[in-house]
């Protein structure tokens, strides 16, 4: 007997899992404008900000292909699946965050990540969409 996976729970599980991730992106991006002075709107004025906030900007500008994606290949497809294939993309987005802070150049792996994550997404909804039909 195994255990089996809702779709709506894997799906909602790992939107809510983007969301808080998505979340602390922000956050840290709004501490580090505090601490190093950068008055809203600047986006620029010290290095360190300047990646937190592209980080989180890049991780709001993927979400969007992302999260229907997730729903679609989990509705359509199989909710563990697109669940496993959620967590590719958050462990993606994990390395991209620590890459970029690190170094800009080292956010190459986690970007790669992340796209191949929203790839598989989208070819797993295509295969269920165009099943149905």
């Amino acid at each position: 007997m195994g255990m089996e996976v809702d779709a709506f729970q894997a799906a909602g599980a790992m939107t809510l899992l983007a969301v808080l991730f998505t979340f602390y992106a922000g956050f840290r991006a709004g501490t580090l404008r505090g601490t190093k002075n950068i008055s809203a709107p600047a986006t620029v004025g010290d290095p360190e900000f300047e990646r937190a906030f592209r980080i989180h900007m890049n991780t709001i500008e993927s979400l969007v292909l992302f999260l229907p994606l997730l729903w679609v290949a989990a509705l359509t497809v199989n909710g563990l699946i697109a669940l496993s294939v959620g967590f590719v993309w958050l462990l993606g987005r994990i390395m991209y965050m620590t890459g970029y802070m690190a170094d800009p150049a080292k956010r190459g792996p986690g970007a790669l990540l992340t796209m191949a994550s929203i790839a598989g997404l989208f070819f797993m909804s295509l295969w269920g969409v165009f099943t149905y039909i």
